[in-house]
């Protein structure tokens, strides 16, 4: 009885505990910009990778990667277009790297993240990419579960935005017109007493 237990134990530490298959979604980034700088939807889950390639290689340019969730962040190593090497194709400089790999952690870390991309000339800063990823829950059986990302909601206020302000200038333009119809028929009721006036004095005389 003793052996059958063990032999059970040993079992079901052996067989590991079912999850999705991890996947690595890569991003490039060149002297056009970040493609894509929003990862679509239902391409990430927990345990997942994102591979950011530094593929710019104008003006000495350098990038940082920025990865921002909840509250907390992480930022990359300084990436490179390329790192020297040597004659047998070892890095002369360790910590030369034009790739930065993040792994989406298998527990708590669903939801949106969201990814700014820093780009630097000789060490300036020039310029800030903003892009975002919605990271899924893995339920450990291969299945997703729904997450709400609230990127849906930042793009709306956008719209209602622009929908405002052309609702603004539409109402100026109408006033406008308002205005200037009022100052016209004011003129022409001004200029049709005058004549009345001017042909009054004419008979009168």
């Amino acid at each position: 009885m003793r052996f059958l237990v063990s032999c059970m134990a040993v079992v079901m530490i052996a067989c590991p505990v079912a999850g999705h298959e991890l996947s690595v979604y890569t991003v490039m980034i060149n002297s056009e910009g970040v493609y894509p700088a929003h990862i679509p939807d239902d391409s990430l889950k927990e345990g997942d990778d994102a591979w950011f390639w530094m593929k710019d290689s104008t003006n000495n340019t350098t990038v940082v990667i920025e990865l921002e969730w909840n509250g907390a962040s992480v930022r990359s190593p300084i990436l490179h277009y390329e790192c020297e090497l040597d004659d047998n194709g070892t890095l002369v400089d360790e910590s030369c790297s034009n790739r930065y790999d993040h792994t989406f952690n298998q527990q708590n870390s669903a939801g949106l993240w969201n990814i700014t991309v820093l780009k630097y000339v000789d060490g300036e800063l020039v310029n800030e990419i903003l892009g975002s990823v919605c990271i899924e829950e893995d339920n450990h059986e291969g299945e997703a579960v729904d997450v709400v990302c609230v990127l849906s909601e930042t793009v709306d206020s956008t719209t209602d935005d622009y929908s405002t302000k052309e609702i603004i200038a539409a109402s100026i333009a109408i006033i406008a017109a308002l205005g200037l119809f009022i100052t016209l028929s004011t003129f022409k009721g001004e200029r049709n007493q005058f004549t009345q006036t001017s042909e009054r004095v004419s008979e009168e005389e």
